[in-house]
């Protein structure tokens, strides 16, 4: 099952102020999945239309942030393409009982389903 979650101002500055989003997040189920993007991105819209209906056995949390409808916008921004080097939406990060296993930008959904099997 895909449960979608939100990712919230003190959970995002903690990853600005430390490289990485707090364990509390990348380590919540043993496979987790961060989506930051702006909600205007029409990747984003169809990766949306289809992500939370994926049939799985699977227990897997994804993090939204729309980083462009919060008042931190420009903090968030400069962070994820400056530290992470991705100047691309959506950006999604994927992990595995608590780490980084791939990073992406917008995916179909057969890449998406092979990613969450790894």
């Amino acid at each position: 099952m895909i449960n979608k979650k939100q990712i919230n101002t003190e959970q995002a500055m903690y990853a600005i102020e430390n490289g990485e989003f707090d364990k509390e997040i990348t380590a919540s189920k043993s496979k987790v999945i961060v989506a930051m993007t702006q909600n205007w991105c029409p990747q984003w819209k169809d990766l949306k239309s289809w992500v939370y209906d994926i049939e799985t056995d699977e227990d897997i949390d994804i993090y939204e942030l729309e980083y462009n409808k919060v008042d931190y916008f420009d903090a968030f921004m400069n962070f994820k393409e400056n530290q992470w080097k991705n100047h691309q939406v959506p950006y999604l990060r994927f992990y595995k009982e608590g780490a980084l296993i791939k990073e992406t930008n917008y995916i179909g959904e057969q890449q998406f389903i092979e990613i969450i099997n790894l």
